[in-house]
C-alpha cells in the first residue's frame, strides 16, 4: 500500500491513507473455553422446564408496563365505601395515573413544539463581508469608560515607593503613616 494521499477528484479533500495493524496474536485466535459449568439440578430437567425457569427468572413472557396498564379496569365496580382507606387508596392511585399521564403529555407537547420549530440558523443575519471597517467597529465597545483601578504597586508614583499598604488599608482607601 502506498503511503501518499488518494485524491479522486481535484477538487475532493485528500483521504487519509489507511491504518495498518500487527494481525491478531496466535494465542487469541484459537481461545479454549472451559467446559459447560452447568450445575446438577438444571442438568435434571428437560428441555421445556429447563426453558421455562430461564423466561420465568428473565421475566420475558411477563407484559410490559404499558400492557399493564392497558389490562386495567376502566370503570370502578364496586364502588368502595365513603370515607373507607380502599376508597383513599383508589383516589391516590387515579390521581397519581393522572399525574403520571400529565407529565407524559406535557413532555410530548415540548418535543412536538421543539421539532415543528426546526432550526433558527438561517434566520440569523449574516455580517456582511463587504465592508471591514464597519466590522470592525462593530467588534469594538463604543464607550470607552475607564474602570476603577484599585490600589497597587502598578499604580504608584516614584515617591510612594517606600510606603508600603496592608490589604486592610488599601481596601478602605487609608494609607496609614
Amino acid at each position: 500500500m502506498p503511503n501518499h494521499a488518494q485524491l479522486i477528484h481535484a477538487s475532493d479533500p485528500a483521504y487519509a491513507p489507511p491504518v495498518i495493524r500487527p494481525p491478531s496474536p496466535a494465542s487469541s485466535v484459537g481461545t479454549v473455553y472451559e467446559p459447560d459449568q452447568t450445575s446438577q439440578s438444571d442438568a435434571e430437567l428437560s428441555k421445556e422446564e429447563f426453558e421455562q425457569k430461564w423466561l420465568a427468572k428473565l421475566y420475558l413472557d411477563d407484559l410490559r408496563i404499558e400492557e399493564e396498564d392497558n389490562l386495567r379496569p376502566l370503570l370502578i365496580d364496586p364502588r368502595p365505601p365513603p370515607d373507607s382507606p380502599e376508597e383513599k387508596l383508589l383516589v391516590q392511585n387515579i390521581l397519581t395515573g393522572l399525574r403520571s399521564r400529565v407529565r407524559q403529555l406535557e413532555e410530548d407537547a415540548v418535543f412536538q413544539q421543539l421539532i415543528m420549530s426546526g432550526s433558527k440558523v438561517g434566520l440569523e443575519k449574516a455580517p456582511s463581508d463587504s465592508d471591514i471597517d464597519a466590522l470592525m467597529r462593530n467588534m469594538m465597545p463604543t464607550q470607552v469608560n475607564t474602570p476603577q483601578i484599585s490600589d497597587g504597586p502598578w499604580n504608584r508614583k516614584r515617591e510612594d515607593s517606600d510606603i508600603t499598604l496592608s490589604h486592610g488599608t488599601a481596601m478602605r482607601g487609608e494609607v496609614k503613616d
